[in-house]
Order: C-alpha cells, then structure tokens, then sequence
C-alpha cells in the first residue's frame, strides 16, 4: 500500500501537518507527507487548456507533481485546518485542479481519508463543514472514504499533540484505512 498525506496548512509543520503525520504513522505500507506550504501553487484560472490540450493543467507550477503522485498512490489523506468554517486556501486551489484529470477518474475506488484541525474548544467551530468539503471532494471522484479526524490545536505550533481523543482518532482511522486495503486486496 502506497499512502500520500497532503497537508493544506500554510504552516509547514503546523497542527494539520502533526495530525496527517499521526495517521500516516499508523497506515501499513509506504507513505508519504506532501506539505503544500512547500510548493509553489495557483489557483485554477478555468483557461480551459487542460480539456483542449488533453494533457492535465498548463498551469506551470508544482501542483501538476502532486497530482501525478496522488493518481500513484493507494490512499489519499488530505488534511487542512479550518478557515473560516472551510479547507485552506491551499487545498482549494489542488482540489479545483484535479478538474484537469477528473474525466480520467484517476482517483476512482482509491481509499480517501480527511484531516481537519480547528481552534481549541469553545473559541472558534467549524472544523465539521471542512470535512464535509473533504467528504464531498472524495465522493465526487469516486472514491471510498476511510473516515475523518477533527482535532483541536488553534493557533499555537503543536498544540494538536494535547487533543487526546484526536490523536487517539487518527490511529483508528488509520486502522480502517488498512482494513479496507486489505479487504480490497483478498487479505
């Protein structure tokens, strides 16, 4: 099993980014953190060229790669922190560019999974409207959705590591993510 963990977060090793790590650590098989903090991204401009050209999007940037590595894997994990009760700006802008191979259905019956961090309680929800953008995400591309984690961390650099139900959450999803491998592959 091959699994790519996107975390949305402009943070590179923020709270998304601690918490898509916490599943990927407990999925069998290779894997991967793609930090999209890292890359260079733009939004889709809705050009058209990747429906002439037939070629995916002709937008020069990293996100083409990241696609590329996605449509290779087994399990799609994407992780985002909650803005304004929605994903980041980051994961929008690879979610509205998987548009240039969504007829190709790549991700079809691949094994999806999300991860959302939010403030801590009582200051600030919103994290459930974000995975249900993921969940919407996944089923539109046909793909079998695993679960989620919603974990608790706001602003402060590691302060998801305290939420101990989330973290406790992302072993389980994990959990269901090899299950469903392993029924998917005659184990």
């Amino acid at each position: 099993m091959y699994a790519v963990g996107v975390s949305g977060s402009p943070r590179k090793n923020g709270n998304t980014s601690i918490l898509v790590n916490e599943v990927l650590r407990f999925i069998d098989g290779e894997k991967r953190l793609i930090s999209l903090a890292d890359l260079d991204i733009h939004p889709c401009r809705d050009c058209g060229g990747c429906y002439e050209e037939d070629t995916g999007c002709v937008i020069d940037d990293d996100i083409p790669w990241v696609i590329r590595e996605l449509e290779k894997c087994d399990v799609i994990l994407l992780g985002s922190p909650c803005y304004f009760k929605s994903v980041s700006a980051q994961l929008k802008m690879l979610i509205d560019r998987t548009v240039s191979v969504y007829e190709m259905e790549p991700f079809r019956n691949k094994i999806g999974a999300a991860v959302v961090t939010q403030d801590v309680y009582g200051k600030g929800r919103g994290g459930e409207l974000v995975l249900r953008t993921l969940i919407d995400f996944f089923n539109s591309e046909g793909m079998i959705y695993a679960g989620g984690v919603i974990g608790e961390g706001g602003a402060e650099m590691g302060n998801v590591r305290k939420d101990k139900r989330a973290m406790k959450e992302a072993k389980k999803v994990a959990k269901r993510i090899n299950e469903l491998y392993g029924k998917m592959n005659g184990r």
